[in-house]
């Protein structure tokens, strides 16, 4: 055990090092370097300035665009598995792509901007190829990896309404299993979608048919699946209950009054109500983020345990 936290402590503070060094070399205080390689790596998404990464495009900071792309390498590697880390780290570079969660989280991080990219383009015209794709990949990788860092608002006009759905089911996946992401993880949602395939061979083979899910070459214990298809049940329903309340206890549209409990579940940060909205809710629904809030960090159930009677005997 030792040993792995060892290991585990050495990749996180190497990692930090290296975006707080690259920051530096582009211009930023080492104070901001500082504290924005700590949010970075750890997707917490805080940062000193009201707005967020976007501040250093507006302050013209010379380098402001590899700022962002480095925050957006760093963010990445936060929302990876650590495991997959020191696979590479130790020369497995193949670790980045032979597994089922690294390609499911590239084909949605590629698909997710691909898409966005073309609703721009079909609303916008083409034109600003290079700073689009940059905000569009930032903003993608910083909801995938429920970082929260910003250099556009995500519900500003600038991004057209498929975006905004993308978005959303981005704050439900969430990072990789073993990262620092919050989210449901890449690995249960590549888990789920063999659950339904697993159901089509059914039908087209019948139930005495032998039909394991198979990930990376290990068959899923039935048990394991059923806890992921309840876990996400709950956080569909925690999902559903949060929007309903923020629907009814305020003057939101639909899409801003899911959008907040999307981004209380999972940790996120940025959602389709401004800053100043949030501040002005109603008291119960912000108690209703506190709770989604916690829910989504300790994956639901030790707080579903919390209001349950028989816990307390």
């Amino acid at each position: 055990i030792f040993n792995t936290l060892r290991i585990l402590w050495s990749i996180y503070a190497g990692f930090t090092a290296l975006i707080a060094g690259l920051l530096i070399l582009e211009g930023v205080s080492v104070f901001d370097a500082i504290t924005h390689s700590f949010t970075c790596l750890s997707t917490g998404g805080y940062s000193p300035y009201d707005a967020s990464i976007a501040h250093y495009q507006q302050a013209g900071y010379a380098h402001y665009r590899a700022i962002e792309y480095t925050l957006t390498f760093g963010m990445m590697l936060g929302g990876m598995n650590f495991f997959v880390h020191y696979r590479v780290l130790t020369g497995g570079v193949k670790a980045l792509w032979d597994n089922l969660e690294m390609r499911l989280f590239w084909v949605i991080l590629g698909g997710a901007t691909g898409l966005i990219a073309l609703s721009q383009f079909l609303h916008f015209g083409i034109a600003d190829v290079t700073d689009r794709f940059r905000h569009i990949l930032f903003q993608v990788t910083s909801i995938l990896t429920t970082t929260g860092f910003a250099t556009k608002d995500i519900g500003a006009a600038y991004f057209p309404a498929l975006a905004k759905q993308i978005f959303l089911i981005l704050m439900v996946i969430g990072g990789c299993v073993g990262s620092t992401g919050g989210g449901i993880k890449v690995l249960r949602i590549g888990v789920l979608f063999k659950m339904i395939w697993r159901q089509v061979r059914h039908v087209l083979y019948g139930h005495s048919s032998v039909n394991p899910i198979v990930v990376d070459g290990t068959a899923v214990d039935v048990e394991e699946v059923r806890r992921i298809a309840g876990l996400f049940f709950a956080w569909v329903a925690l999902l559903a209950g949060g929007g309903m309340i923020t629907a009814l206890l305020s003057q939101h549209s639909p899409l801003a009054a899911a959008s907040g409990m999307f981004s209380a579940l999972g940790n996120i940060g940025p959602c389709y109500i401004s800053v100043e909205g949030i501040t002005e809710l109603d008291p119960v629904i912000k108690g209703v983020y506190i709770i989604g809030m916690l829910a989504g960090r300790l994956e639901i159930l030790p707080i579903v345990l919390i209001f349950t009677p028989q816990a307390w005997r």
